[in-house]
């Protein structure tokens, strides 16, 4: 199978704008089985807060808790529950780094960089500015340009 490195990096760079908790998974999976919440937690070994505390992603899938929950859903591995919750602890982690930084998250891969002036000016008096934008917002610069009025040099 051919590989782009290009896609591969993007692709591994992506994280949902808001991170998804495993617990909702697993609510969902629980409604979509016909299975009482509480009586799944008393079918794996744990305690019904513990478990509406897991749904509500107010506790994190340990790997105890992922071996109670492969026993309980099968088809659903531990290692995926484990995974998912890795995941999830990561995307929260790249969530907090955007959402405290004023000039923006910037991944390590994938920058793209653009060179502003201020509207109507020559370039003896020009003002300049580098923006690195993360590789899923191409097109926030197409947006920003015009309505700060700047363009592109």
């Amino acid at each position: 199978m051919e590989t782009n490195n290009d896609s591969y990096a993007v692709v591994n760079n992506l994280s949902p704008a808001f991170p998804v908790h495993p617990g909702s998974l697993l609510k969902e999976e629980l409604d979509a089985r016909g299975i009482k919440h509480k009586d799944f937690a008393s079918q794996i070994g744990i305690q019904a807060t513990h478990l509406s505390a897991l749904i509500h992603g107010r506790r994190d899938i340990t790997p105890a808790v992922a071996a109670k929950l492969e026993t309980g859903l099968p088809g659903i591995s531990a290692d995926f529950w484990l995974r998912f919750q890795k995941n999830y602890n990561m995307d929260m982690q790249r969530y907090r780094v955007r959402s405290s930084s004023v000039a923006g998250y910037v991944p390590a891969l994938d920058q793209r960089e653009a060179i502003l002036a201020e509207p109507e000016s020559d370039y003896a008096g020009r003002i300049q500015a580098t923006i690195s934008l993360p590789a899923g917002d191409h097109d926030l610069l197409d947006i920003l340009l015009p309505r700060l009025g700047w363009r592109l040099v």
